[in-house]
Order: C-alpha cells, then structure tokens, then sequence
C-alpha cells in the first residue's frame, strides 16, 4: 500500500478520507493542528499547514499527497499550496488530490469561474477567491493533480444519484452533496488517472 501525506485530516471530509485509507491499509502522514486519536499506521505530527518545515516533513517519503484544507478567510490554500508544491518537487512526489469548491469549475455560459457567475448562489467570494488561487498554482506547477469540486456539502449518507463530470457541472440544477461521496471519489482517484490534470465536478441534481 502507498503512504500518503494528508492535509485536513481531521476535518469533517479530511475525517472520511482518512478512514477510507486506513481502511485500504495505507500509512498515513497526518499534518494536524490538534492531536486526533490516531490509529497505528497514522504518522500524526503536530503543526500548521502554513508551515513550510511542518508541510516539507509531511510530504517527505509519501507517495502521493492528498489536501481536504479549508479556507479560513486567511487565505491558508494560497499559503499552503505553493509550500506543497515545493516541498512535492523536492521529493519527487507528482500526484495530489485536493478538495476544493464547485465555485472554481468553468462556468457553462463562458470562460469565468462559477463564482463570478449568476450560476452560484453562494453572495461571498472571499472562499471561493482562494480556492481559485491554489487551482491556479496546481495548474501551473507541471504536477498530476487533481482537483474535486463539490457542491454544498452534506453530513448525511450518500442517496447514491450523484453527478460527476470533468471541467464543468454536470447540472444546473445542482443539488448538495455527501462528504461520503466526495471522499470516495478521493479514493477512486488514487488508482484512476482519469481525472488527472482537472477540476471534477460533485453534486446531486436539485
């Protein structure tokens, strides 16, 4: 099995992705903040995702990376991603999977992000805008990334009819999403190169 340096672990999708990759039996480097109880084959170090030594330690030896990182209003993802990416090449590690929002897929009508358009209903940017930042930098940065961009979402069980679709939204009339659903797609991507080099699209249908 691979090991797998990941980012927002302990978040509430971080939380479903490392139980699927614990499940696997993958080994894990986690980057937390706050010590989770952590199983056997966890490698928890304590630190900030904004710390260039805590993320260069984090992705040392792992084999692919893997980020379900928040915003925070703080701009953390335009910090943090350009500190992966170096640290990344550095190891010679290519393959990321990220988190990251439906706002940053293109919109159906034009050029722009989701989020400049009528096509999302959320009024705030500011998360959106950072989201956008770190999509640009892995896009720019030669590596195989891949970033899964979800709807609003849901702490409840999968209902099973979801839309996945590469570079746009499936739908228009998108509905929330489970985080169960978007952290088995993280882990459909770890053995599916489908996906890489794009922004893929996860929602429900409205």
């Amino acid at each position: 099995m691979s090991t797998i340096a990941l980012f927002g672990g302990s978040g509430r999708t971080g939380e479903r992705i490392l139980a699927r990759l614990l499940n696997q039996g993958h080994n894990v480097k986690l980057l937390t903040r706050h010590s989770i109880d952590s199983e056997e084959c966890v490698n928890e170090m304590i630190g900030d995702a904004t710390d260039k030594e805590a993320v260069l330690e984090t992705v040392r030896s792992a084999d692919v990376v893997i980020s379900a990182l928040g915003t925070d209003k703080q701009n953390v993802l335009s910090t943090f991603t350009p500190l992966v990416i170096e640290s990344m090449k550095q190891f010679d590690v290519s393959r990321i999977i990220t988190v990251g929002t439906a706002g940053i897929l293109k919109a159906h009508d034009s050029d722009n992000y989701r989020f400049e358009t009528s096509e999302s209903k959320r009024s705030m940017t500011t998360a959106a805008e950072d989201h956008a930042r770190a999509y640009e930098l892995l896009r720019e940065s030669a590596l195989a990334f891949t970033v899964i961009c979800p709807t609003q979402l849901v702490n409840e069980p999968s209902n099973g009819d979801i839309i996945v679709s590469k570079e746009v939204l499936g739908t228009k009339q998108s509905g929330p999403i489970s985080r169960d659903d978007v952290a088995d797609l993280v882990m459909d991507c770890l053995t599916n190169d489908e996906y890489v080099g794009h922004r893929v699209g996860i929602t429900t249908e409205s």
